[in-house]
């Protein structure tokens, strides 16, 4: 009898370390989010961009004090802009390699930083973002744009943002570079042992927002993205979108994929 009440107590000691185990697990997740999906990297506000595009700094100042950072990339016959969001690992300093293609196809090109990335300021949260990004396109139409010639484009986490904002305005396209169906549901795919519905402040439920969305959207997904899995798009662009699949392309690499600027030429002409 004491050698079964031994493991008994054996027993009980495990699943309580590995229930303390657990909890301590999440709530690392839970208290650490920000900084795990958004490790932004800040630039000192007096930096001097060595940008070779003719381009223009902006700052925009949001109701609850944060200041946003943008630069304008500009074309000099412009068909259109392009309002841009990048990834959770990019800043200001990597958007001149995003720009540039579409300033050499006559577009002109907005990119923001995300609080707390680049040198913009604030507490990040979806709300937040959110917000923000609305800010930076009614500037767009303040500055003379019209809803017509402007297009969104996302890439990654920006995805997301974009999505949403197409999802709530009147524009004339959207670019989604490796979307994902929500995070939540992305989060799942990571971690699957944690209940995300639970843990996460930022859901970026990109579904539901898809199914309000009416301009026409292309869809650019890497085949081998192991960060983003393929199935993301996949079941995204059954609700809207045109999905075009980069043979062997991963998450990082597809701006040189052979495929990636015929189909947004093409995607440009159509729309």
């Amino acid at each position: 009898m004491s050698y079964l009440n031994e493991i008994k107590k054996n027993l009980i000691f495990a699943i309580i370390l590995g229930c303390t185990g657990y909890t301590f697990l999440c709530l690392y997740y839970y208290l650490n989010q920000v900084n795990i999906i958004f490790p932004a990297t800040r630039i000192d506000t007096g930096t001097v961009f060595n940008f070779t595009i003719d381009h223009q700094e902006l700052y925009i100042d949001t109701p609850d004090g944060a200041r946003l950072h943008g630069v304008l990339f500009k074309a000099e016959k412009p068909k259109g802009v392009i309002l841009h969001f990048h990834g959770n690992a990019e800043n200001m300093l990597s958007m001149q390699y995003a720009a540039e293609p579409f300033v050499d196809r006559n577009y002109s090109f907005l990119a923001m930083d995300y609080r707390s990335y680049g040198k913009s300021s604030g507490s990040l949260s979806e709300e937040n973002l959110f917000a923000d990004a609305a800010l930076f396109l009614n500037h767009l139409k303040n500055s003379g744009w019209d809803s017509s010639e402007i297009i969104l484009y996302g890439r990654s986490i920006g995805t997301g943002v974009a999505i949403h904002l197409a999802s709530i305005s009147e524009l004339r396209g959207m670019i989604l570079y490796a979307p994902f169906y929500s995070l939540t549901d992305l989060a799942d795919y990571h971690l699957p042992l944690l209940p995300a519905e639970l843990l996460l402040k930022f859901p970026m439920d990109s579904a539901t927002y898809m199914n309000s969305v009416e301009q026409p959207v292309l869809i650019l997904h890497g085949a081998d993205d192991r960060i983003i899995p393929l199935d993301q798009a996949q079941r995204l662009a059954r609700i809207r979108g045109n999905l075009v699949v980069l043979e062997n392309g991963r998450h990082n690499d597809l701006y040189g994929h052979p495929k990636f600027w015929v189909e947004i030429d093409n995607f440009l002409t159509s729309i």
